[in-house]
Parts: structure tokens; sequence; C-alpha cells
């Protein structure tokens, strides 16, 4: 298995699209929101992997969304 690259600050804000700033805030010991990141002698980097889960892990889900996943109830799907 191929390893993958460790992304710099600036990829994950590409990323993410959002700022530079609010991608280093988010690595600090006292961030509401932390993002994972890997120091390595005094850097921060990212795995692709390590943003996607935390991505999904954040996400918010509102009830219009939930209707539309069909939910199995006693071995069928149903909507209701």
């Amino acid at each position: 298995m191929k390893p993958q690259p460790l992304w710099k600050i600036a990829d994950v804000a590409l990323y993410l699209g959002i700022p530079l700033k609010s991608v280093y805030s988010m690595t600090g010991p006292r961030a509401v929101i932390r993002i994972p990141h890997i120091r390595i002698a005094g850097k921060v980097r990212f795995r692709k992997a390590d943003i996607d889960l935390w991505l999904d892990q954040c996400m918010v889900v509102t009830n219009s969304f939930l209707a539309n996943i069909p939910f199995e109830i006693g071995g069928r799907f149903n909507r209701n």
C-alpha cells in the first residue's frame, strides 16, 4: 500500500475552502473546534483520511435529510 502524502496547512485550507488563519486556529490547544493534525519537528501536517473522517463527524443532519433515507423495520425497508 502506497503511503499518502501529508498535507500542509495551505492544502487543508484549500480543500476546506476556508482561510489559512482559520486552519491555524483550529490546531491550537485552546481551539473550540479542533482539526486532527500531526506535529512533526514543529511543523503541522494533516492526513486527508483524518480530515475526511473529521468532516463526517462534524456533519449536521437535518430531518429533511433523514426523511429521504430508507430505514429497515422488520427486515423491510420503509419510508414511514
